[in-house]
């Protein structure tokens, strides 16, 4: 694969890593949501449920089968913020499937990235900057670390630097190796070792580099 695609295929995986702890962070803010309509409705309801002072002084508390039917009402629970980042979110996804003419289906992100060995490299490199947007919006607004780890004791082939990162989320065929984003190919002439030079790329190894079949061994 080219380099694009290697790009595109990292894209995705990151994002799929994102999107799991942002279900995650949406599950655990619809709770919180939840439990704050209920005791906002128990309020209510009590309110509903006031005394009632008759003639003569005489106090109730209103129609008993009133209150039963205020406290059987399930309140109504609104989307918070990150419930409405995890559907724009998907819509995007879906809005790129349909844009390459992939199948409907529940959740877009693996049709894509299934896709993307297909893809044409120019397509590749389009869908890389859609999917890495939306895994920075989602590890920004849940403060994680950017996707990858680094990859201790070994040097970058081009700039010889050791700030070489491992983007190992998914199936060893999809781990990558990446430096950092102002490390580029310039061409035919690079020493970098990818399998094919493009000018101006971010350096990026595949499954099939050595830096990457050493991470996967180690694994």
């Amino acid at each position: 694969m080219t380099p694009h695609h290697l790009h595109a295929t990292r894209a995705a995986q990151a994002l799929d890593y994102a999107r799991d702890r942002l279900a995650e962070a949406v599950y655990r803010e619809m709770a919180e949501r939840y439990r704050e309509a209920r005791t906002i409705a128990a309020a209510s309801a009590i309110q509903a449920w006031r005394p009632v002072i008759g003639p003569g002084g005489i106090g109730g508390h209103g129609d008993p089968s009133s209150r039963a039917a205020v406290a059987s009402v399930e309140p109504e629970v609104r989307d918070g913020r990150l419930r409405r980042l995890q559907a724009s979110t998907t819509a995007t996804l879906a809005w790129l499937a349909d844009a390459i003419r992939l199948p409907p289906a529940g959740d877009p992100l693996p049709p894509l990235g299934r896709a993307i060995p297909r893809l044409p490299p120019a397509a590749c490199r389009e869908l890389t900057l859609w999917l890495d947007e939306a895994d920075h919006r989602i590890r920004e607004v849940l403060h994680l670390d950017p996707d990858g780890q680094l990859l201790p004791g070994r040097r970058c082939p081009r700039c010889g630097r050791r700030q070489l990162t491992a983007h190992a989320f998914g199936p060893r065929h999809t781990w990558t190796v990446t430096c950092t984003p102002t490390c580029l190919c310039i061409g035919d002439d690079c020493p970098c070792g990818m399998a094919s030079r493009l000018a101006g790329v971010r350096h990026v190894w595949g499954p099939d580099h050595p830096l990457v079949t050493t991470l996967a061994s180690a694994a």
